[in-house]
């Protein structure tokens, strides 16, 4: 759940668009207490301000093998430990699950940006609003990934398309 809330956060969603409740059938009331709770939440919260490129980039990073790996592993590495039986208590583990998932998450939006039009590390900056270094440093792995490459230089600029 912290993982989930986390990505809604950082896509511009915001976590508290999220409600989990369980009701049994037998419960109508509780239904529409949980009901009216999630309309008045997200009524109070207002429209939705996420951009379709964030969507979509929170999208492909629930979707992507990396967070869905270590999401599967989470229960083994915290009760077993990892490969060489080294053990990984909870909070460090999802302290590295959310370093995983920010890092994913901005790769791609990134590639994201690029296939809408923005071609350098400055234009990308401008539409996703991540720090230019962060930028340089997610390419080279996007591009060892052969999900962008680089396609040269326009006046010293280095230009990137996705793939």
């Amino acid at each position: 759940m912290r993982l989930t809330t986390r990505l809604l956060d950082m896509a511009g969603i915001g976590k508290d668009r999220l409600h989990l409740a369980w009701v049994s059938s037998a419960e109508a009331q509780r239904f529409v207490e949980v009901a009216e709770t999630v309309i008045e939440t997200v009524r109070q919260l207002g429209p939705l301000k996420a951009k379709e490129m964030e969507l979509s980039a929170a999208e492909m990073t629930v979707s992507g093998e990396i967070v869905r790996w270590l999401v599967g592993k989470e229960v083994k590495m915290t009760t077993k430990g990892d490969v060489y039986g080294r053990p990984w208590d909870t909070d460090s583990y999802e302290a590295f699950m959310d370093t995983v998932l920010e890092r994913e998450f901005h790769k791609n939006l990134i590639y994201m940006a690029i296939k809408e039009g923005s071609t350098s590390v400055r234009e990308i900056s401008k539409k996703t609003g991540l720090p230019m270094l962060r930028i340089s440093y997610l390419l080279a792995d996007l591009e060892k990934t052969s999900k962008v490459e680089f396609t040269g230089t326009d006046n010293s600029i280095p230009v990137f398309a996705a793939l």
